[in-house]
């Protein structure tokens, strides 16, 4: 079993493997293919420098959140006070809903179906999270998204935003390879400076800014802060 308490103060203080291992428990009941997903995930998708970024106690709204894997790792961490998570995917809410069951001595959590374009949960957030969400969403309506989230901030609140980058253009191609794939979808990436100015015009300061590589995808986020 792994502590999950013990120094996890500071940045990177969990590993790919370890946050693999957090995973693997806690879709351990899930069906083969969502048990397969979320265990490989953390090994492409930067969960163990994210988790880091969400204050003790606070209350969290996932947007997009599949089936739920960071709201459930840092609920598992023991980090937050409340999450809600949404997404459009039936199955994904479901398995979502079934792994937060198995928590002991969990926060309140509570997964719903929705889309992003629909209404969102009531409420504001001290931390809100669009991870791996942007480039599902039509050109059109991407700068919404960033409206949206901030609406539901409380005032000081953290925007964890997390998507794919569109550069290098090999490493773009493998990513809108694999969403082919898996969900059948023409992806369409967000630039990272118009996300920036979107938050800016949402109300939002920058806080933060960085990328990474995990085999052969390319991440890049930014933290925003609520200031009006």
């Amino acid at each position: 079993m792994i502590n999950v308490h013990a120094g996890f103060e500071g940045s990177a203080s969990l590993t790919v493997t370890q946050v693999a291992g957090l995973a693997r428990e806690l879709y351990r009941d899930a069906k083969p293919g969502i048990k397969y997903k979320q265990g490989y995930r953390p090994y492409i998708c930067p969960f163990h420098l994210l988790v880091d970024y969400v204050p003790r106690g606070a209350s969290v709204l996932d947007v997009g959140c599949g089936a739920g894997l960071f709201i459930l790792l840092i609920a598992r961490l023991g980090r937050i006070r409340s999450a809600v998570g949404f997404d459009a995917d039936h199955v994904a809410i479901h398995a979502a809903q079934d792994a937060a069951t198995k928590l002991f001595d969990r926060a309140p959590i509570h997964f719903e179906q929705r889309s992003a374009h629909d209404r969102w949960p009531e409420g504001q957030f001290d931390v809100v999270s669009i991870i791996d969400v942007m480039h599902h969403v039509p050109p059109e309506k991407q700068p919404d998204l960033i409206a949206a989230a901030a609406e539901h901030l409380n005032e000081g609140g953290l925007l964890v935003y997390k998507d794919m980058a569109s550069r290098p253009l090999w490493r773009a191609w493998a990513n809108r390879l694999h969403d082919l794939a898996s969900v059948q979808e023409w992806i369409h990436y967000a630039e990272l400076d118009d996300v920036i100015n979107w938050a800016r015009d949402a109300g939002l300061r920058l806080d933060h800014r960085e990328a990474a590589s995990m085999l052969w995808y390319r991440h890049e986020w930014c933290l925003f802060r609520r200031t009006t």
